[in-house]
Formats: structure tokens, sequence, C-alpha cells
């Protein structure tokens, strides 16, 4: 069972996460629940935990903090940021230190908690997923305790996952999942030294007992191989693999979770690809990196948000810059793994960006300088931003929010921007661009607008001398008593004194 921690200051939350599922059906068991985050760091110095559920906004230590400081001791570990509509810019903050999704406190259902189990599951837990399979009923998928000696850790995974479970139907289990097995174990060197089991229809763990460990690298990449040419000959289906060194005991479901990232490198390769422990190290690294440090950017590619996206570029190629020109190139390519797997955690479908496919690890490679992949990442930037506003039905209203934002971020100093001179902008009604403003950005018109107003007033006061009234007009406010409460209302501390620690900060 995987352990999940709640931390939240409000009783009725963590009452309600408790209750609104039964956990152990998914994989999971809630250890402990905290009202506030200095009793949840307290807990982390001798306890471990593989979930960790916490609120943005707590009076004693608040869920960004606590994330940096287990992050910074080492144990931070997979984290969903719980939120109110107008916390998005935490959320955001989250993301940027690791965070793997988030969950809006108002849209707390049984569904939705579900909902997100099963994508930890399918995306970070994949042991957990194939324990949860075999209890209730289905394959019956072996437990790597039973294995003794070495073995080799594949993971096999579906590509083209959403136009092949179309094609299959709704019966996975017996149209797509049984014959892959079952073409599988009817291959005599996997029928003899290997246990092939299905996690879900789309992913597939083959343990193989390794014989010659000298010529194990041969010999598991032939299997492999094989293995693709069965699925392809047979099936039209191809899988991509990622594979371990040889393992035993513990290690073997060490291995399982590492191949769960490393068969997301995939994607730099095209289909069929085969991702190993001893090849794809580096790129492996980078992508984890890139998870680490990188979702604020992804999240802006994404979702299509230009404001956000130039904030996160530049501290992107800022970082880039500082890089050699090897490492600035496998840190790329990771963020590409790292935007696949935005892609595929709202069940999209990274492969629709171009039509036809092509290896990213080969065409970036062609690059010579740091010149030209800054070139080639900024024209693809554009092309993915280009395609995640066109490419839902709702495309429409979702491009009127995207202009709606840059025309606050270019208008926030014009003390008459209002809700509706911005509706009135994009020709939405003021009631459904409200409405449909909030749902867009997780946060509401208001909340938005001051936001971008606030950062901009720190800007301003950490690059002039501008007296506060000065700042205060430039960023839209008549009023520089209104202004002043409205900085201490978001970030806790008055202008004055901000302006200050600035200023101390300078000298030391």
């Amino acid at each position: 069972m995987n352990r999940v921690i709640i931390v939240d200051d409000d009783m009725i939350v963590r009452v309600t996460l408790r209750s609104l599922v039964k956990w152990e059906d998914f994989g999971f068991a809630v250890g402990a629940d905290f009202s506030g985050g200095k009793a949840a760091l307290e807990y982390f110095k001798s306890h471990r935990a593989d979930l960790l559920i916490v609120d943005m906004k707590m009076p004693d230590l608040d869920g960004i903090s606590l994330m940096e400081q287990l992050q910074a001791a080492g144990k931070l570990p997979v984290t969903v940021a719980l939120s109110g509509y107008n916390e998005f810019a935490l959320v955001r903050q989250a993301f940027r230190l690791g965070a793997f999704d988030y969950l809006l406190k108002s849209d707390l259902t049984a569904g939705s908690l579900a909902k997100l189990l099963e994508k930890l599951n399918g995306q970070i837990f994949l042991e957990t997923a194939g324990e949860k399979k075999a209890a209730a009923g289905g394959s019956h998928l072996f437990c790597l305790e039973e294995l003794s000696g070495l073995y080799g850790i594949l993971l096999f995974e579906v590509d083209d996952w959403k136009r092949q479970t179309a094609r299959f139907g709704e019966n996975l289990a017996e149209q797509l999942e049984k014959p892959v097995v079952e073409l599988a174990r009817q291959l005599p060197r996997v029928a003899a030294r290997g246990r092939l089991e299905a996690i879900d229809p789309l992913h597939y763990l083959l343990a193989y007992q390794v014989g010659d460990k000298r010529q194990y690298h041969h010999t598991i990449c032939s299997i492999v191989r094989q293995l693709q040419s069965v699925w392809r000959d047979y099936m039209n289906l191809t899988l991509s693999a990622a594979v371990s060194e040889p393992c035993e005991g513990e290690g073997m479901y060490a291995a399982l979770q590492k191949n769960s990232d490393m068969v997301k490198l995939s994607v730099l390769y095209g289909r069929g690809a085969v991702c190993t422990e001893w090849e794809q190290e580096k790129e492996l690294e980078a992508f984890l990196a890139c998870r680490r440090e990188e979702n604020g950017l992804a999240s802006a590619l994404y979702q299509a948000d230009p404001v956000f996206f130039q904030q996160e570029r530049k501290l992107f190629f800022t970082k880039l810059s500082r890089m050699e020109f090897q490492a600035a190139f496998l840190y790329s390519l990771g963020f590409i793994a790292l935007l696949a797997e935005r892609f595929r955690q709202y069940e999209d479908d990274f492969s629709a960006l171009f039509a036809e496919e092509f290896s990213y690890r080969e065409k970036l490679g062609r690059l010579k300088s740091y010149r030209e992949l800054e070139l080639w990442l900024n024209n693809y930037f554009r092309w993915v931003m280009d395609y995640t506003k066109n490419r839902s039905a709702g495309g429409q209203a979702a491009d009127a929010i995207v202009k709606a934002r840059q025309f606050m971020a270019d208008n926030y100093a014009n003390p008459e921007l209002t809700l509706k001179s911005v509706a009135d902008f994009v020709g939405l009604n003021e009631k459904y661009f409200s409405s449909r403003f909030t749902k867009e950005s997780g946060m509401t018109f208001s909340s938005c607008l001051t936001d971008i107003r606030m950062q901009q007033a720190k800007a301003l006061m950490a690059s002039t001398d501008f007296r506060m009234y000065e700042v205060s007009e430039r960023v839209g406010y008549h009023n520089v008593e209104h202004f002043n409460r409205m900085f201490k209302r978001s970030f806790g501390v008055s202008p004055g004194d901000y302006r200050k620690s600035l200023t101390k900060h300078q000298e030391i």
C-alpha cells in the first residue's frame, strides 16, 4: 500500500478527503493527517510517505514552504496541491517544485479523487496498479517478491495509446490485453525464463531471469525486439520498452519504478523505442530534473497561457545559458519528455502535435551551438502554443480567455480596467466571460488582475526608486492606501517593509 499524508488546516477538508473513497481499493492508505505544515514537517523527520496531499495556504507553514523544506531534505514524496479558485499562483509555484497535479477544494468529489488516484497508479505507482488489479480478480499479476536470483525488469507501454484504445473498443481486457500477453508467452525464451503479465491494458511487465550476465545487454535487447516484432506482425501494435540492469530482491521494485519514468523517454525516439538503464541514464536524469524544476513552463505551454509562458520561458533560457552545450541539449530533451507527460496526464495526444513522426533525439542532435538550440526551441514553443490554443472544440472560448489575459497584462496600469471592459474586448457576454475566465484560469478575474498588478508593483520596487504613490499609480491604483492594503493582503507585508527588505538584501 502506498502511504498517504494529508495536510490542511480545514478539518472538514481532511475528513472529506479521508471519506470520499475507499483508499485501499486504489492501493493507498491514509497514514496520518495534519492541520498545519509544521506538524507535518516534524512527522517527516522520522516517517516516510509515498503521496502528500497538501493545502497551499496554511497559517503556520504553508504548502509551498513545506514542499521546499522537504525537497531540500530529500524527503518530498509525490505531491498533489490543494487549492481554492483564487490560489492558482500558488499552484504554479507547487508545479515548479515538482507537484504532480492539483485538486480544487470546490470540486472535491468521489469521482475527481478517484480519477486522480487512477492517474497516479497509471503514471507513478505502476506496481500498485498491478496489485490492485490482482486483488480485484483480474490478471494474476505475479509479485516480484516471489522471484529469487537475478532478473531484468522490463516495462512495455502501448504507443499511440489514444488511437489504439479507440481501435480495440471498450473491452480492452479481452481485445487488447489478453492477446498481447498470450502472444508473448508463446515465445520459447519468454516461456522458459520470463514472467510476463499485464499491469493494465497499456502497460506490461516482464521479469526475465538472467543467465550469462556478460551477455545480458545483447540478450535482453534481442528479446525486446522479438516481442515487438510479434506484436507488430500479429496485432499491428507497437510498444515501447524500458529495460533495467540485472537486479534482485527489493531492487526489482526500484527498477520497476525507474522504468515507469524511463519509458516516458520513448517519445524522444519514436514508436517502438527501447530505453535502457545503461544507455539512457543521462536523458533520464535530465527528465527528472525538468520534472522538479520546469512544471511551470510545461503548464503554461499546455494551457496556452502567454503571460505565464513568457515568465517561465525567460527562466528556462536563463538556466540553459548557464549550462555547457551538451547539458543544455539533454535538458531540452528532458523538457520535451516532461511536456509529453503533461499531455498524457490530461489524456491528450502528444503525437498529434505533428503530422509526421520523427525523433527529437536525432533532430536536436543535429544542432551544433547554443544559438541553434535556442532558435529551435523558440520555434517549437510557438508551435506548441498554437496547437494547444486550438486543440479542442472549446478552443474559441479558451482563445478568448487567453486574449483577455494578454489584454490585462498590457493594460493593468489603467485604473478603469474592469470585467466588463475586458469582456467587451474579447466579444463575450459579461456573465459568461466571468464564469469561463474562472474555469479556464483557476482564479477569478479580480484575483487575476490583482495578481498581475502586485507582481508588477514588486518589480517596480526592485528596479526603481519610485515613491509609493508613483508605484501605486503605475499599476492601476488611484488610491495609495488601497494599494497598500491589497499588497499586504497578497504578500503578508506592507509595500514599505517589502522595499526595506530589498534594501537589506542588497546591502548584504
